[in-house]
């Protein structure tokens, strides 16, 4: 391939080389093509392509992944985890959503739908579904069904192919059947599936299924368990499992005891010096208190805690972008010195693992910055901004950077609407995911480019963030950092009396503003 083939803001193939692609894939290219994402038998491949790392895009062109000699051994477990990755992923591809969880659950649905007697016809597998959809309250697959629903070309050929394709099923007119290939996927997807949460567990086992739950909100996770307890004792018997639990589970922990009644303050107290505890309670604490900035040895501890429960959730860039979110530093070393300060017991091993993902040349996501343009629509006349953003940050930075940008004055709510998802702050807007929990680098992907912000649900001030660059991220520079803009500040509040002037758009007073935001945002 050289130096690849250009794809499109989305990251697929721009139409003109379609028929190329097509052409070697053996497939039909249809005369008029708006985007390559709209023809099935090519997109497909392709998301599966880039979700198994045949593919990646690099600097707006889609060049070969590692060759095939440098991937991981292809015993008969790696070829069959492969090809589970590759069944959601194209599920994913069809329903045009990102979420791996609810794309692996849509499978499984699917293909117990399949399995069941006798063997269904295409509309049976669809009307089972849903049946499935309803009696398990799949909340994260819905999205899939939903998608397929209205998908151009009816879902019931468009699902029996992708099966089919994959050899989970064969299909004889309008029957279906499924194959032992299915049978083994629908067994090893089961056996994967969390176990349900209920009242009865003992303390360990719920944070265990709260900590491998595809559920964001772990409080809500844990509801089941919670109700008819008392808070403080609820409190109680969570802290004491966490304290020989792993990192994970024990944050799982953590975030059910913050979101209890104020009594479970209490419990916190009477944990400040049982190890792998106390930097936890003395966080809580001060949270419940006044708001203070932890201990240097506080902050480094939790920093590890953080990164060792990403790393074995997500792997090592994920881990490395916790450090360096949580620790200053100028590099891996100074950021790596600063952590053992803190004294937690998996510093060695995630140190190890870091220097090692380092030293591979990956160019970690925090070592990245997005360059994004911020566009105000519905505007007579254009009002947008251009501004650069670590890679690394939040949605919720990304909320406050907008305000700022557009001088919005922020007593209004607001939402980011990413794909099929819908985040904000739940405090506010409990229907909403928390925007603190995406990365923007989570948030836009090859099939995602753009994402949309509504600022004041009253005035609908809709706002299209598009990833425009990838840029590295200058170790010197302050960010984020507006590099230009152009349109007047929006007027957020008009009277029928007042005769506004439009402020216009000050780079350097938004900047001024963005540094302070940079001071705050930053590691102490």
């Amino acid at each position: 391939m050289g130096d690849g083939r250009p794809v499109t803001p989305k990251h697929v193939l721009r139409p003109r080389d379609v028929p190329a692609a097509a052409q070697v894939l053996n497939i039909p290219a249809p005369a008029r093509i708006n985007t390559a994402a709209n023809i099935s038998a090519l997109h497909r491949p392709w998301k599966v392509a880039l979700e198994i790392d045949f593919l990646r895009i690099v600097d707006g062109h889609a060049v070969a992944g590692p060759p095939l000699g440098q991937w991981p051994d292809t015993d008969d477990d790696t070829v069959c985890e492969l090809w589970l990755t590759r069944l959601a992923a194209a599920f994913a591809a069809d329903a045009g959503d990102e979420d791996k969880a609810g794309a692996t659950a849509f499978s499984r649905i699917m293909l117990g739908a399949l399995a069941t007697d006798p063997p269904p016809s295409v509309i049976e597998l669809w009307d089972r579904t849903r049946e499935a959809l309803i009696l398990e309250d799949a909340y994260v697959a819905d999205p899939f069904f939903t998608a397929y629903r209205y998908k151009r070309g009816e879902p019931f050929t468009v699902i029996p192919d992708v099966l089919v394709e994959f050899g989970a099923a064969t299909r004889h007119g309008t029957q279906l059947e499924m194959t032992p290939l299915g049978r083994w996927a629908l067994q090893e997807m089961n056996a994967r599936r969390p176990e349900p949460i209920s009242a009865d567990l003992p303390a360990d086992e719920l944070i265990a299924r709260v900590a491998d739950s595809d559920e964001d909100d772990s409080w809500h996770a844990a509801g089941p368990w919670l109700i008819g307890r008392d808070p403080l004792l609820a409190a109680r018997e969570i802290l004491a499992a966490a304290a020989a639990a792993t990192p994970a589970q024990r944050i799982a922990a953590v975030e059910i005891v913050d979101a209890l009644d104020d009594t479970a303050q209490a419990a916190w107290r009477e944990v400040t010096a049982v190890p792998n505890l106390a930097a936890h309670a003395r966080m809580a604490l001060a949270g419940w208190n006044r708001p203070q900035a932890p201990s240097t040895e506080d902050s480094a501890w939790l920093a590890v805690e953080y990164a060792v429960a990403a790393l074995t959730d997500s792997g090592p860039d994920e881990a490395l972008s916790c450090i360096d979110e949580r620790m200053a530093g100028q590099d891996l070393d100074s950021r790596l010195e600063a952590i053992r300060r803190g004294g937690h017991p998996d510093t060695a091993a995630l140190a190890e693992a870091l220097t090692a993902f380092v030293a591979t040349g990956a160019k970690p996501t925090s070592s990245q910055v997005y360059q994004l343009k911020i566009s105000l629509k519905r505007m007579r006349n254009p009002v947008w901004r251009r501004v650069l953003v670590p890679a690394t940050a939040r949605l919720g930075l990304l909320h406050r950077v907008i305000q700022i940008v557009m001088k919005w004055d922020g007593d209004h709510l607001h939402a980011f609407f990413v794909g099929n998802d819908h985040y904000g702050d739940p405090f506010s807007s409990p229907d909403l995911d928390d925007e603190e929990r995406l990365r923007l680098n989570d948030a836009f992907t090859p099939s995602t480019q753009r994402i949309r912000y509504l600022y004041d649900f009253g005035a609908s001030w809709y706002h299209e963030v598009s990833c425009e660059k990838v840029l590295d991220l200058d170790v010197g520079a302050t960010y984020p950092v507006c590099v230009t803009g152009s349109g007047d500040f929006p007027i957020e509040y008009w009277t029928d009396e007042d005769d506004q002037e439009p402020i216009p758009f000050d780079k350097d007073k938004v900047n001024s503003r963005l540094a302070r935001l940079a001071r705050h945002s930053s590691p102490a």
